[in-house]
C-alpha cells in the first residue's frame, strides 16, 4: 500500500479513525494524508452574501486548525494535509479516486438507522460511492 486517505471533522471518532490510518500507514510504509472537507453552507436567501463569505473562511480557518491540530496529535512530521470543498462523500471519494489513494479510512459516530436517514452519514454514503476500499473506524 502507497497512499492512504484519512478524512477527519473534529470528532472523536475521526481522531480514532486517524490514529489507526497512521498505524496501518507505519505498518505499510504508505503516505497518510489527513483532510477536512468544507460541506456547502445552506443559509436562507436573505443572508447578506458578505457574510456568507464570512461564514466560509471561518468554516476554512477551522479546517486548517483541525488538520494541523490532528497532524500534530499523531506526531508524525511526513502526514500530508488536504482541504476540501463541496459534499463531504463526493469530495472525499473523488479525491481519493483522482490523487490514487488505495484507502480512505473514516470515523463513524455510530449513529442508528433511523438517525442515518434523517440525518445522513458521510460515511455511509462514502461507502457506496467511493471506488476505493473504505475502511470504517468506531
Amino acid at each position: 500500500m502507497k497512499k492512504i486517505l484519512v478524512a477527519v471533522d473534529g470528532s472523536e471518532p475521526s481522531l480514532h479513525a486517524a490514529r489507526l490510518a497512521l498505524a496501518l500507514a507505519q505498518a505499510t510504509g504508505a503516505q497518510l494524508t489527513i483532510t477536512y472537507c468544507v460541506a456547502p453552507m445552506l443559509i436562507p436567501g436573505q443572508v447578506p452574501f458578505t457574510v456568507v463569505a464570512d461564514v466560509v473562511k471561518a468554516e476554512v480557518e477551522r479546517g486548517k486548525q483541525l488538520l494541523e491540530e490532528t497532524a500534530r496529535a499523531l506526531g508524525d512530521p511526513s502526514i500530508r494535509t488536504a482541504m476540501l470543498e463541496g459534499s463531504p462523500a463526493e469530495r472525499i471519494a473523488e479525491e481519493a479516486e483522482n490523487e490514487d489513494f488505495e484507502m480512505v479510512v473514516v470515523g463513524s459516530r455510530g449513529r442508528g438507522a433511523v438517525a442515518r436517514v434523517l440525518l445522513g452519514s458521510t460515511a455511509d454514503r462514502l461507502v457506496h460511492i467511493c471506488r476505493k476500499p473504505v475502511l470504517v473506524v468506531r
